[in-house]
């Protein structure tokens, strides 16, 4: 339920603080029964977003630490460790690591060669995990060095670190499609007969 209202008793329900939708969607017919009803307009859109600030029923789907070494030979080591936080039985893909610096550098490298780092701008490092099974750790230490001198505290100012990915059939809220029906004026038109469901993280945000 939304809002203040109390669900019946006994029944067992998703609180959600605040709730928006697209226009063409009926919100009528969803205060009613529940429903998400609607006429798409030409291309993607996002038809129903929520916020929930109480507990979630599932994990957030990463849990990461971050070490910074002191400066030895004009570099400095970025210790990060990074665990996939959902269900054994689910993965998580596409994982793209946003490492932000207050100053210019001037390289970096890993020592996992199994995922890409990248440098861009100058000041952003880029860390690419093909993908996480669940309960899976990644540990990687970064080896940077600066386009100049090191300032007086070079670790200090680092992040936030932003997370980019993608997970199918899971989602932090257990809100789930458990039906989805397409009506079609024309007759010949054949709608998939399956949905799938795909959770992205697209502000998912460590402070460092």
């Amino acid at each position: 339920f939304v809002g203040d209202t109390p669900p019946e008793l006994g029944r067992k329900c998703i609180v959600l603080d605040e709730c928006c939708f697209h226009k063409c969607v009926n919100r009528e017919l969803f205060s009613k029964e529940r429903t998400l009803h609607f006429k798409p307009p030409v291309g993607e859109c996002v038809i129903f977003t929520y916020i929930i600030r109480d507990k979630l029923k599932n994990p957030l789907p990463f849990r990461m630490s971050v070490e910074c070494s002191d400066v030895e030979s004009k570099e400095v080591h970025l210790t990060l460790k990074l665990k996939c936080n959902i269900p054994n039985n689910k993965r998580c893909s596409l994982i793209n690591l946003a490492i932000p610096f207050p100053y210019d550098l001037s390289s970096v490298s890993s020592n996992d060669k199994t995922t890409t780092t990248t440098l861009s701008c100058k000041r952003l490092i880029h860390w690419q995990v093909p993908y996480m099974d669940g309960g899976q750790e990644k540990h990687v230490v970064f080896k940077i060095k600066p386009l100049g001198e090191w300032p007086d505290h070079p670790t200090s100012n680092i992040g936030p670190i932003s997370v980019l990915f993608e997970s199918q059939s899971y989602t932090c809220s257990d809100i789930h499609i458990k039906r989805l029906k397409v009506t079609e004026s024309r007759q010949n038109y054949m709608p998939y007969k399956w949905a799938r469901s795909v959770t992205h993280g697209d502000n998912y945000i460590f402070r460092v």
